[in-house]
């Protein structure tokens, strides 16, 4: 196929490369009832775009987002999807909400906590995340973020640069990374707790990748292969990008005694290649869908450990030397092939040419194999790794602030 045969074909599957929140798109299996945002909400969206290009903003007036919060508490019909396509905001703005059963300060105990990757809660979307700036210097996340909660006389507001690299597409199995400029807001709102995360992509990601997606997504078991384009059969050669895109979720706790967050997330993406936008609003539901699923599915799991635990085998790996973090990830590989080497979707020749003949592993950054090593760690304490057992920090009791 030429490339010009290979572009019409692209069309006329209506493939799609694009994420959401690090998150995979694929076309919608069903449609349900989409409902347009309330105009209500649109100042209070400009309102956070703003703040997110706003580095210098130290405090936020609450009051700016009460219709936001309403919107956001408000009881909404099972199965409605809303989005916007106004000319005032991004388009498309893409909004999904889901409950988390655990109160605010759990939350930010593990997915704010500078011991702990950031993305400790999003390990079937992300593949690794850290910051690089915080409020303009080389320093690390803050402290004892989530007990502020108790005690917050006026909003607190952080800004900073979160660089990040997503699991692979489930359709196409690129993976892209990227530099974020983050903003975080802990304030209350008539009462109510809030937390905001405010993202705006910096620039342009990295050129799309092959990755591979094993097995079903639930198991998060992916192959991150290094090689530019993505692995669909004669397209291979594609060069695929982020472009834009723009995040703000929204956490309000419902009251100081009951263990229950709602989250709403508004999304927007332009995402392609050639200087195209491809996305659909149906694309990045589906992305925020699998964000919000494997979210819940962690924080509420009965399985997951305190985050003193998992701050400090996040400890362990970092402190790894790197000939031990190779050797982890070599054996992690040799049980994806021995798992999943009968399969179809198994890149079986790049595979042999990388892993077993290759240089694979002298070619991934240290952040990317501590990456590894730490999800082989979660998917084991979660009791979701086949393979039982584990040499790392598990089963060992750990006090407080006690190292492994």
């Amino acid at each position: 196929m030429n490339r010009q045969g290979a572009i019409g074909g692209w069309r006329r599957l209506n493939f799609l490369v694009m994420i959401g929140l690090g998150l995979a798109v694929f076309p919608a299996t069903g449609v349900a009832a989409e409902r347009p945002l309330p105009d209500t909400i649109q100042p209070a969206i400009q309102y956070l775009l703003k703040l997110t290009d706003d580095s210098r903003a130290t405090t936020i007036e609450s009051r700016e987002l009460k219709p936001l919060i309403d919107f956001i508490r408000q009881d909404k019909s099972a199965g409605d999807q809303y989005f916007s396509t106004s000319d005032a905001l991004l388009d498309p703005l893409v909004y999904h909400e889901f409950e988390l059963r655990r109160p605010l300060a759990t939350i930010l105990a593990y997915a704010f906590n500078p011991r702990i990757p950031s993305h400790v809660l999003a390990l079937s979307s992300i593949r690794q995340s850290y910051w690089k700036k915080i409020n303009g210097q080389s320093q690390p996340f803050p402290q004892d973020i989530a007990e502020r909660l108790a005690d917050l006389p006026s909003p607190l507001v952080i800004h900073g640069i979160e660089h990040e690299e997503i699991a692979p597409d489930l359709n196409s199995g690129a993976y892209y990374s990227y530099d974020l400029v983050r903003t975080l807001v802990m304030c209350q709102v008539e009462g109510r707790a809030v937390w905001i995360s405010l993202a705006r992509q910096r620039d342009p990601s990295d050129v799309g990748r092959k990755g591979f997606v094993l097995g079903p997504d639930n198991g998060w078991d992916y192959l991150y292969s290094g090689e530019k384009g993505i692995n669909k059969m004669g397209l291979g050669w594609v060069e695929s990008y982020m472009y834009d895109a723009f995040s703000a979720i929204v956490y309000v706790q419902e009251n100081d005694s009951t263990p229950l967050v709602r989250c709403g997330i508004f999304k927007w993406l332009r995402a392609g290649w050639s200087n195209m936008n491809f996305v659909k609003h149906s694309h990045i539901r589906r992305g925020l869908e699998r964000y919000a699923g494997a979210f819940q599915e962690i924080l509420e799991s009965p399985h997951l450990p305190a985050p003193s635990r998992i701050a400090a085998v996040a400890g362990e790996i970092s402190g790894m030397r790197l000939a031990q973090l190779k050797d982890r990830a070599r054996r992690h590989l040799q049980s994806l092939k021995t798992r999943f080497g009968n399969e179809k979707q198994f890149p079986d020749k790049w595979y042999a040419q990388a892993v077993q003949n290759g240089t694979y592993l002298e070619q991934l950054t240290r952040p990317q194999l501590e990456a590894m090593v730490f999800l082989e760690y979660m998917k084991k304490a979660l009791g979701r790794d086949p393979e039982q057992g584990s040499n790392l920090a598990m089963g060992r009791p750990v006090s407080e602030g006690t190292p492994p």
